[in-house]
């Protein structure tokens, strides 16, 4: 029997190419720091801002692609744990100058978060959702669930309250030189997401 030739799907090659953009941007990271370390001091302040310009955007276009593939029940473990090392490098540091084991970890960190990365695109690279016959991939059976559509809603509105506070933020500074906002934005959005969201799943299964 002759195999089926697998084709992906036009949301999985930009998910791929988020992902590569998202790893080339951590390895620039790397350089940055090497080169404060053993070239000019200054280059911390590139590394600091340079991050706030990919860390949460890259994931979160990465978020909306695999939504918009029907894929994201494959994925939606590596861009947790993606999530949950980006808020672990922030934490390390803005901590480690006080607590050093904690810096220490950070560029440990930094390895996984490129390794987890990876991982995810490897997945969708060699097993794509469509076969040139238009047959799709069995997906996990058990139903997402109201919970957890809320819990996605909250996370998702919470992620993208922090995006927009970075982006604001940048802008104000450049523009007028003083850092601007909305307090708590954040968490605005991860409240009106948990409610959002699954009404809006609820009217699509409807």
């Amino acid at each position: 029997m002759k195999e089926k030739l697998k084709k992906r799907s036009l949301a999985e090659n930009i998910y791929i190419g988020l992902a590569g953009i998202f790893l080339g941007c951590l390895l620039v990271q790397f350089l940055l720091a090497g080169m404060s370390v053993f070239d000019d001091p200054a280059k911390w302040g590139i590394h600091k801002i340079f991050v706030h310009i990919f860390g949460y955007t890259i994931p979160v276009l990465m978020i909306i692609s695999s939504l918009i593939g029907k894929f994201f029940r494959v994925v939606y473990r590596d861009l947790a744990a993606v999530f949950l090392l980006i808020f672990l490098m922030y934490l390390t540091a803005n901590v480690g100058w006080k607590v050093g084991w904690l810096g220490a970890l950070h560029p440990v960190l930094g390895v996984l978060l490129i390794a987890t990365t990876s991982a995810g695109m490897v997945k969708i690279y060699k097993n794509p959702a469509l076969t040139v016959e238009g047959e799709r991939r069995k997906e996990p059976s058990k139903e997402f669930g109201l919970f957890n559509w809320i819990l996605l809603g909250a996370f998702g509105g919470f992620i993208v309250g922090i995006l927009l506070s970075n982006i604001v933020g940048i802008i104000s500074v450049v523009l007028f030189d003083v850092p601007m906002g909305i307090k708590f934005l954040p968490f605005y959005l991860a409240f009106l997401s948990s409610i959002i969201v699954p009404l809006w799943m609820g009217r699509r299964k409807g």
